[in-house]
């Protein structure tokens, strides 16, 4: 158990590292000269960077110890995360931020895998919403963190805060974490490809959550518009959808069905959660309900399409993950975009609405998954 909390550690760190330019986006465009919308591009380039290097990266890495892979990523992390702290150009910051974006896809590939091997006889979804917990609460407490730092001492000092956890995990994993031999030497990308169960896995993810972060991404700029809710509310509606992404984790990892039922029920709640949006613009109570069921889905979202890869093709677990987290962060790049234009040119009502489709489009492909699902005991 030790030794997955350990793991969730570390998706914490890779969370908060991830979007830290989100919580101190002012700040690094103040600190490096450059504006608001270009350190943006920074998360935005690194969604699309993982997506590009998630599959041809795990593959390539596929005959290497699965410790020596979780300890050398952490590093990297820690590593990049110290180098950003004293950076003074926008260009090496962005150089800096591809080459951590082509760790990440290594690192969601195969944490998903190695946390069922740490915990063997223990259902694939608990085990995975214990490994993932560290994601939801870096969502919920490690971005808030984070900025606050940044306020107190700087955005350079969140940098080097977050590099150190790093190499504090990475300490951690050195030392308990067995070692893991990995279990396959030579995959074939191109074989890979032509599996239609592979191919389904990557194409419903993007679809899910291109549905998610059409909306989810301007989440801030959409309660200012359409509840009107005032400024001062806006740390505390958050919180709220942070903290029921915590709840979201849990519940994801414990719901008594396939993973593939628990992404039906979340994206179900996405599309409940756009209806309690809108309807606080008459009632302003719903946007608290409104925070606190989008958050639920933010946390199965987080967790359920890892798992139900694994479902759909467990004997090729990180492969099949690796096409998972190839489609996530297609689908965030893509949501962000979408969302973005509607945004600027239509306003928040055509965010809501697109995200809407999307989420509607999503519930005959996930039907689609039945033809890929294997008869199994659940829990093996």
């Amino acid at each position: 158990m030790l030794r997955i909390v350990l793991l969730s550690m570390g998706a914490f760190v890779w969370g908060v590292t991830e979007l830290l330019p989100i919580g101190l986006l002012t700040d690094i465009a103040q600190g490096l000269q450059v504006s608001a919308g270009s350190v943006g591009q920074l998360v935005t380039g690194y969604a699309w960077m993982v997506a590009l290097g998630a599959i041809p990266l795990t593959l390539l890495t596929s005959g290497v110890d699965r410790r020596v892979i979780m300890v050398g990523l952490l590093g990297l992390a820690g590593v990049v995360d110290i180098a950003c702290a004293f950076v003074t150009n926008y260009a090496l910051m962005a150089v800096l931020r591809v080459i951590l974006a082509l760790g990440h896809g290594i690192f969601w590939s195969i944490i998903a895998g190695v946390a069922v091997r740490l915990g063997p006889g223990l259902p694939v979804a608990r085990v995975t919403a214990w490994a993932f917990s560290g994601v939801a609460v870096a969502i919920a407490g490690g971005i808030p963190l984070a900025s606050a730092i940044g306020q107190w001492l700087g955005w350079r000092a969140a940098f080097g805060v977050f590099g150190v956890m790093a190499f504090m995990v990475m300490a951690g994993m050195m030392v308990l974490l067995p070692p893991l031999p990995a279990q396959r030497r030579h995959l074939d990308v191109m074989q890979l490809l032509r599996q239609p169960r592979l191919r389904y896995i990557a194409v419903l993810t993007a679809l899910v959550e291109m549905a998610q972060f059409t909306a989810y991404t301007y989440i801030v700029p959409l309660l200012q518009a359409i509840p009107h809710s005032p400024e001062t509310l806006l740390p505390l509606l958050l919180l709220v959808c942070g903290v029921a992404g915590v709840a979201g984790n849990w519940l994801g990892g414990n719901l008594p069905y396939s993973a593939g039922r628990a992404i039906g029920f979340a994206v179900v709640g996405l599309l409940a959660s756009h209806a309690f949006l809108m309807l606080s613009g008459w009632f302003p109570a719903a946007v608290w309900a409104d925070m606190a069921v989008w958050g639920i889905v933010t946390g199965v979202l987080n967790l359920s399409p890892q798992s139900y890869a694994i479902e759909l093709a467990p004997d090729e677990r990180e492969a099949a993950c690796s096409f998972c987290v190839c489609g996530f962060n297609m689908g965030i790049g893509a949501g962000a975009l979408c969302g973005g234009v509607a945004l600027s040119t239509t306003g928040a009502y055509a965010v809501v609405g697109g995200s809407t489709v999307l989420a509607l489009l999503a519930l005959p492909v996930l039907r689609m998954g039945r033809r890929f699902a294997i008869p199994r005991q659940m829990g093996h």
